[in-house]
């Protein structure tokens, strides 16, 4: 078992950096994670390369008995690289980024890429075989804070080519989406717009639908090809790269990037920003649970809070005992290995408001001697946690289609959830309620992407949410019933296929022999809510609530529901 911390050297002078590793490994911690900000320490000027500040803290770290993960620069490129070459900077909605902040590459630009390649190759020949170093961290929180969508020129170019190769032909693209409709009928590929922002009407939602896809392909493209680089020329150092937040970025296929990486790893905030109280537990747990079952194996938390955290506002400072608490609750969902951000709090910079171990000075703080008290506590027995199996007979499933979909779709403003401007998450959010609903019934559950399931392996599938059906997983769903097993569907199941067409069936299309029912009725409640009892139950619809009409199925009791203080019987 792994406990670190993350650390910038580079943010403190050198008469720090020895006391900084005595102090870790007074508090029980091994290893650090480095560099993830520091191209432009590395290669202050196009093709200068220049490593020896690191060269210097690896032989201090090493002499000190630690170890390190280095991270891969790439999140926040050195000011002269934009300067050459402006394309490599991204659009949202037609506002550029910037340098002065992070996050700003466009994944498209070849020009980037080329920079890339450089930087990581040049790393990789450098630290690869260092003693102290092992492994590596491909990028930071890739696809965070709204950079999973380009508007850019450079990406309009890619997504063409993209569709290009994906439909062949402009006709068979207007077919697939239904462009008839509005009449929107594109003669060539390079008709095609990008799906930005917009006064009043929407982009065709098949449109935007490719466009996420399209955005997914390229990032992970991307850590592919670092990922090629790094095996390469750092033979047998494992690879991860840090998400943020896992699943909730409803653009990237995590299940697809996963197969790129030896290991996972997340970064684990259950309080951010101006957040008043934190994520419950049950969610936190879906979110350790999606992470495990991405690869099956247990996993990193690559930042692991320990204060209270934010840029621009702080809200809910954790009590006494709980960064303990939360770190013990990453341990027994399966993680192996602990690095809190951070060490020390920045005295400078957009981060000087994530606090870190220590303040931003050195004295010891209680969060030090809590969470040193916890590490002593939890170390002997953590391994035991890790290697321990987690069998479960039920598995609720997410699927990145549908994560995207409800993005640009969420029907009901109940299911419209966005903390902050570039994030949709009401898919994501409601999953995790499914989850927390059998965490509280202390059953076991796993929370696996749909493409790394086998349905055989349990008792009970819960599929919320399933809108667009794969015909794939439909007919292996069907299989799972026949032979005995429990589907659980949410609502607006079955309503579309995978073009984003409605099938020409009432709801759940293809689901319904199964399912026994039909939906001729549903409403978008919202914050009207509807009160209703299941027998001796209560509970509240803020979401959407279906009318369901038996075919087949066997009805329950009958269901008051309550609207407006108007009783309805249905």
């Amino acid at each position: 078992m792994i406990f670190g911390a993350d650390y910038y050297p580079e943010q403190w002078t050198p008469k720090d950096w020895k006391e900084d590793i005595s102090i870790m490994k007074e508090m029980g911690l091994s290893s650090v994670r480095l560099a993830e900000f520091a191209w432009a320490i590395m290669e202050p000027k196009e093709g200068k390369y220049d490593f020896s500040f690191f060269d210097h803290i690896l032989n201090l770290i090493q002499k000190n008995k630690m170890t390190a993960i280095l991270g891969t620069p790439t999140a926040t490129f050195p000011p002269w690289l934009a300067k050459k070459f402006p394309d490599i900077i991204q659009e949202r909605d037609g506002i550029q980024r910037t340098i002065g902040t992070r996050r700003q590459a466009c994944f498209s630009s070849p020009n980037y890429k080329k920079a890339v390649i450089k930087i990581v190759t040049s790393m990789a020949k450098h630290f690869g075989n260092h003693p102290a170093v092992i492994g590596w961290q491909i990028d930071n929180e890739i696809g965070h804070e709204g950079s999973d969508i380009d508007h850019s020129q450079t990406s309009l170019k890619a997504f063409r080519i993209w569709l290009k190769n994906k439909y062949k032909t402009i006709r068979a693209l207007n077919e697939s989406w239904g462009n008839v409709f509005w009449g929107i009928l594109y003669n060539s590929f390079d008709e095609i717009p990008i799906p930005g922002r917009h006064l009043a009407s929407n982009f065709h939602p098949s449109m935007i639908q490719d466009f996420y896809r399209f955005h997914s392909d390229t990032i992970i493209d991307f850590v592919k090809l670092q990922a090629q680089i790094l095996r390469k020329f750092s033979v047998g150092r494992p690879l991860t790269t840090n998400l943020y937040p896992s699943p909730f970025l409803p653009i990237i296929d995590m299940a697809e990037l996963s197969t790129y990486l030896d290991y996972i790893s997340w970064d684990n905030y259950p309080t951010w920003g101006e957040q008043e109280t934190p994520f419950p537990h049950p969610f936190l747990s879906a979110m350790q649970q999606y992470n495990r079952g991405l690869k099956n194996l247990p996993f990193t938390v690559m930042e692991q809070i320990s204060g209270f955290q934010g840029h621009d506002l702080l809200g809910y400072l954790p009590a006494p005992g709980q960064t303990k608490l939360w770190m013990k609750h990453s341990i027994i969902h399966g993680s192996n290995a602990i690095y809190f951000f951070r060490y020390r709090t920045a005295r400078f910079g957009q981060e000087q408001l994530c606090y870190g171990i220590l303040d931003h000075d050195k004295e010891k703080t209680e969060r030090y001697y809590e969470l040193q008290n916890g590490i002593q506590e939890i170390k002997e027995h953590a391994e035991d946690f890790t290697e321990e199996l987690f069998p479960a007979q039920v598995a609720i499933v997410h699927d990145i289609e549908n994560a995207r979909n409800w993005k640009h779709q969420p029907i009901s403003t109940g299911l419209k959830f966005s903390p902050v401007i570039w994030s949709q998450l009401g898919y994501d959010i409601e999953m995790a309620t499914w989850f927390s609903g059998m965490n509280v019934l202390n059953v076991n559950t796993h929370f696996r992407p749909i493409s790394k399931i086998d349905f055989k392996d349990y008792k009970i599938i819960i599929l919320p949410m399933y809108t667009m059906v794969n015909e794939v997983v439909f007919k292996r769903l069907e299989q799972f019933v026949k032979e005995g097993g429990t589907l659980v569907l949410g609502f607006r199941t079955g309503a579309k296929n995978l073009d984003g067409w409605m099938y020409d069936s009432a709801i759940p299309g293809p689901f319904t022999e199964m399912a026994g029912v039909k939906v001729r009725k549903f409403e978008a409640v919202g914050n009207q809510k509807i009160k209703f009892r299941f027998r001796y139950f209560p509970g509240i619809c803020s979401k959407i609530c279906e009318i369901l009409e038996p075919t087949t199925a066997e009805v329950w009791p009958v269901t008051p529901i309550e609207k407006n203080s108007t009783k309805v019987f249905q």
